[in-house]
């Protein structure tokens, strides 16, 4: 069976990457496409899952996450000390609502190649926005995108969430994800519940309806 997986950066595929390069054969094969981040919450009707930012649901009336798979870190960072640019792959980025809520309201995201703006990246950072997350979110890791159920049918599900876990298990055992992107498990599960918490404390953004599978 072949599904089609949506995603926006390269970096997104690290934890099904044995699926898509055939390591990992379970009857499921994964047709990518790359979709610019910002159009993601149009396309959920179009693909079987989705890779996506958490912001994403903020556009969405309900949605159902995959609870393997997740890109999760647990230390993060801004480049620089300039907090009011923010280079990004999209508005609708975990990072740049991260840096809104935690730090700057009214920073402003920029997605175009510029010297002008900050990075937020897992290392050599100035500025740990790690350790203002876990003076609001205790010692949680920060999940940054999340696999969305598009259309895939529901009978499928199980089989998609072992091979998913399977996948994510090899690319831990070979350190390039951590434990939470092979089961987001009940730290991971806080996490995403705490990342819509802040925001909407202080950025004052919609409820949000979502199941776990």
């Amino acid at each position: 069976m072949k599904l089609t997986l949506a995603y926006s950066k390269e970096e997104d595929l690290v934890p099904v990457l044995p699926i898509i390069e055939k390591k990992v054969n379970r009857g499921i094969e994964l047709e990518t496409e790359k979709v610019k981040e910002d159009e993601l919450k149009f396309k959920l009707s179009n693909f079987d899952l989705i890779y996506a930012p958490l912001p994403v649901f903020f556009h969405l009336g309900k949605a159902t996450i995959l609870s393997n798979g997740a890109i999760v870190v647990n230390s993060l960072g801004i480049s620089n000390t300039n907090i009011e640019k923010i280079c990004v792959s999209g508005s609708n980025s975990t990072e740049f609502y991260l840096v809104r809520a935690l730090l700057n309201p009214k920073a402003i995201p920029v997605t175009t190649s510029s010297q002008d703006c900050s990075k937020v990246t897992t290392e050599s950072y100035e500025i740990p926005l790690s350790n203002v997350w876990k003076s609001k979110c205790n010692d949680l890791p920060i999940v940054l995108k999340v696999i969305l159920l598009g259309t895939v049918p529901e009978d499928v599900i199980p089989k998609v969430k072992a091979i998913i876990r399977e996948s994510a298990s090899i690319q831990e055992n070979l350190h390039l994800v951590s434990p939470g992107s092979k089961e987001l498990g009940l730290k991971g599960r806080k996490a995403i519940e705490c990342f819509f918490k802040i925001s909407k404390e202080n950025l004052s953004t919609p409820e949000v309806t979502y199941r776990i599978m």
